[in-house]
């Protein structure tokens, strides 16, 4: 798979990438640059408890294994301290020379005792803290002194204590920190690789489908595995595939029958007007049969030419709906009369006294369709039932119901695009375009109109919409 900048993978692993990065400066700062700082308030915060040690010592008469547990206590935290009195006289020996030769406390002069003494008592809090750097060792330790009261005695703790890492820690520290950031480095770009490479692979592998899909390919299948996001956009995309197929069927059925539904009145119209010229000429009423033909060809193409603009109009939404008051009865039975002459066996159910609001135009082309339909699949001399019932106080539904042969449950998915067969056989038994139900969908759509069919094989079916009952 090749990467680029724009590749999901190279993405997925640039932000591994980053944040591995991430996390080594932060450790860094944390293990190098900050180490001092926090070392340092480690420390300060170390000293200040060994002091309450001492002062708590200092409150009883101590014994042997008091000095040497608080001797153990500085000498673990590499500490000297000593503790005075007002005259500046030692009074707890147990706390000596930790430090050896770098504890100043050894060196203080009795006047710079005293002049530590006099700072403490002229400090806000009693206690000083006096950083300094032991310019023999090249350390940087610090001096701090507190006083506190014993028996209405006032002592005074003097501790030094260094408050620098060795460098030679320091440097462990790094050699230590770089060898592990380039374990981690190496190994975490490895498995970013690899795991970026996984989460990308059913998006490359969909990719590649969906260009066989757009080179015409149906039969092509998405396979999405490793997470489930990759799984439920595989089987989005195979249901999105099964239904561009059965589209690209229906468009190829539409190609083919709206070809035939034109090439043969064309052909009728064409073979018609010959006969007229080589043998109707002369005979008045043949040739009044051979254009009457002729007309009724030509009616069947003016059909089909205005449905087809009529769905297209319907689909772009560019019609106005005109909704008036009118009754019910009285628009079902002219409906009814446009097909008295070709079919006679109807039968209608629905009150005189009902009244809907609605485009009358328009639902009666759903009216229109429905009973052409129901007479295009109806069994021979079958009866054709219009009724129509209320659903609620607000509106009415009107049934047309059939004898014919039935629609199953897989075709009633279907039946509403254009020029869909239920049977799949082509013909012409009435006037039909082939796009009925399609314009009923269209204008129920348009108008909110709630339509639908209900249908078993061998039992007829029943073909509905919904209407505003009028105040």
């Amino acid at each position: 798979m090749k990467s680029t900048i724009n590749d999901m993978a190279f993405r997925v692993w640039s932000y591994f990438l980053i944040f591995i990065v991430s996390l080594l400066v932060i450790l860094w700062m944390l293990q190098i640059t900050f180490l001092e700082p926090y070392y340092k308030a480690s420390r300060t915060k170390n000293m200040t408890q060994i002091i309450l040690e001492v002062e708590k010592a200092m409150q009883q008469e101590m014994d042997v294994d008091q000095k040497n547990r608080l001797g153990l206590l500085f000498a673990r935290e590499n500490m000297c301290a000593i503790v005075y009195n007002e005259q500046g006289i030692n009074v707890l020996d147990v706390a000596v020379d930790m430090l050896g030769q770098s504890c100043n406390l050894n060196q203080l002069s009795s006047q710079s005792k005293h002049d530590f003494i006099e700072l403490v008592d002229h400090s806000p809090n009693q206690e000083i803290d006096v950083p300094f750097r032991n310019e023999q060792f090249e350390q940087a330790m610090t001096f701090y002194a507190k006083s506190f009261e014993v028996d209405e005695e006032v002592y005074y703790v003097f501790v030094n204590a260094p408050m620098e890492l060795l460098d030679s820690t320091v440097e462990i520290l790094k050699k230590q920190f770089i060898t592990v950031s380039v374990m981690v480095f190496t190994v975490g770009t490895t498995i970013a690789l690899l795991l970026s490479r996984k989460l990308a692979y059913p998006i490359h592998s969909m990719n590649e489908s969906a260009k066989r899909l757009a080179r015409g390919d149906f039969d092509v299948k998405f396979k999405g595995e490793g997470y489930q996001e990759a799984i439920e956009l595989s089987e989005t995309l195979n249901y999105a595939t099964e239904e561009f197929s059965k589209t690209n069927e229906l468009r190829k059925d539409l190609v083919a029958n709206v070809s035939h539904d034109i090439k043969t009145p064309l052909t009728m119209i064409k073979a018609y007007a010959e006969m007229i010229g080589d043998i109707s000429g002369d005979d008045k009423e043949l040739r009044k049969q051979h254009l009457q033909v002729i007309l009724d060809e030509t009616h069947h193409l003016e059909k089909l030419v205005n449905d087809m603009l009529s769905l297209s109009q319907y689909e772009a939404k560019v019609l106005e709906i005109n909704e008036t008051k009118f009754n019910l009865k009285d628009h079902i039975t002219s409906t009814i009369n446009l097909f008295q002459s070709k079919y006679n066996r109807f039968e209608v159910k629905c009150d005189s006294k009902i009244h809907v609001y609605a485009d009358e135009i328009k639902m009666g082309q759903v009216l229109f369709n429905f009973i052409n339909n129901a007479i295009k699949y109806n069994k021979k001399d079958g009866k054709i039932i219009v009724s129509v019932l209320k659903r609620n106080k607000y509106e009415v539904e009107i049934s047309v119901i059939d004898e014919g042969e039935g629609i199953s449950k897989e075709d009633q998915l279907y039946i509403w695009d254009r020029y869909a067969k239920i049977n799949k056989h082509h013909h012409r038994k009435i006037d039909s375009s082939g796009l009925g139900l399609s314009i009923v969908s269209a204008i129920c759509d348009a108008t909110g109109s709630d339509y639908g069919v209900e249908s078993e094989l061998g039992k007829g079916s029943r073909f509905y919409y919904t209407l505003k009952i009028a105040k």
